[in-house]
């Protein structure tokens, strides 16, 4: 099918469980545990670019490691250009993990610093057997010289680099393998501001020129508007709000989401409504709240917000979970 989504993911649930101590256990307490992806379903079309979103400890990360297969989820299904890859067989998985790749949020600790960067990018290579042997080095300085660094970076160390040029050196590493898929992890948060456009603007251009699908983690919401066609909104392991960026921007229907975007200087401060900017910490995911987990911080917390909210569909593919969800995008409030 030619509109089938690259990737998607469907009630997707990972819980932490926690030590128990020797008494509890001798005791028969039953294990607590840390909701760290509860039910959570988004897809993602093939070339396009989505942003999850949400607080520190919200699950973003889990959430790409359960995708890149890094961690096993605890149910749900997730589906990569159609095939169910939650229970495949180790040596599948090694060539699922050729298709998808990460960019880490510190691209220091990623590299070895004892390996000059030509052999931390030309590993990957001769290990898929993306081309000869003997092409390899040729096939290094390309992709240097795609991530706007010059081909001579490769006899260099990471210590020798700038925190940007190693950031482009792990994405170079990423495109190694020639994947369909790039998560890239706060790839930007580290960096300075001046650093972190040039780098925005190169995971733009490579997504464009090499129709790389792209999946963008960050807490930062002017970088998801700037690069992302569609967004997830994450709160205490649960994705509240779903849909076209431009959408959800333009008419947020979670309250989380718009005290979120009220946090983010703008031109125009009417633009989302007058929201109180986000105010006070997330409750504890080892005890979530019953019904709505973000009844505890909203302002317009009701009683009916103590029951589980329903999965609101509004116009364009824009879903919100709240009770609420519909009135609040008719009021603008």
């Amino acid at each position: 099918m030619a509109d089938r989504p690259l990737l998607a993911v469907e009630a997707l649930d990972k819980y932490f469980p926690l030590r128990r101590s020797l008494v509890a256990g001798m005791m028969g307490h039953p294990r607590r545990r840390v909701q760290a992806a509860k039910e959570v379903s988004f897809a993602i079309g093939k070339g396009e670019s989505f942003g999850l979103v949400g607080e520190s400890g919200c699950g973003k990360t889990t959430l790409g490691r359960l995708v890149l297969g890094l961690l096993p989820p605890d149910g749900g299904v997730i589906r990569f250009d159609g095939q169910d890859i939650t229970k495949v067989e180790p040596t599948a998985r090694r060539a699922l993990r050729r298709q998808m790749q990460m960019v880490f949020q510190d691209p220091y600790s990623s590299l070895n610093p004892r390996i000059r960067i030509g052999s931390a990018i030309g590993e990957p290579i001769r290990l898929h057997g993306i081309v000869p042997p003997d092409e390899v080095a040729g096939e290094v300085a390309r992709l240097l010289e795609r991530v706007g660094l010059p081909a001579s970076a490769a006899s260099r160390y990471p210590s020798e680099l700038s925190g940007g040029q190693r950031q482009r050196v792990g994405i170079a590493r990423a495109l190694s393998v020639r994947p369909k898929l790039l998560v890239a992890d706060e790839a930007v948060s580290g960096l300075d501001v001046s650093v972190r456009a040039q780098v925005l603007n190169l995971l733009a251009d490579l997504r464009r020129d090499l129709g790389l699908t792209l999946m963008f983690i960050s807490h930062d919401l002017g970088v998801i508007e700037y690069l992302c066609e569609t967004v997830g909104v994450m709160y205490l392991g649960t994705m509240v709000e779903y849909g076209p960026t431009s959408a959800v921007f333009a008419r947020p229907a979670h309250p989380y989401t718009r005290a979120l975007l009220a946090s983010i200087p703008r031109a125009d401060p009417s633009a989302v409504g007058q929201e109180t900017p986000l105010a006070g910490e997330p409750p504890s995911p080892v005890d979530p709240p019953s019904g709505c987990p973000f009844r505890t911080r909203c302002p317009s917390a009701r009683p009916l917000c103590e029951t589980p909210p329903p999965r609101v569909m509004l116009p364009g593919g824009h879903w919100a979970v709240c009770h609420f969800a519909t009135e609040v995008v008719r009021n603008g409030r």
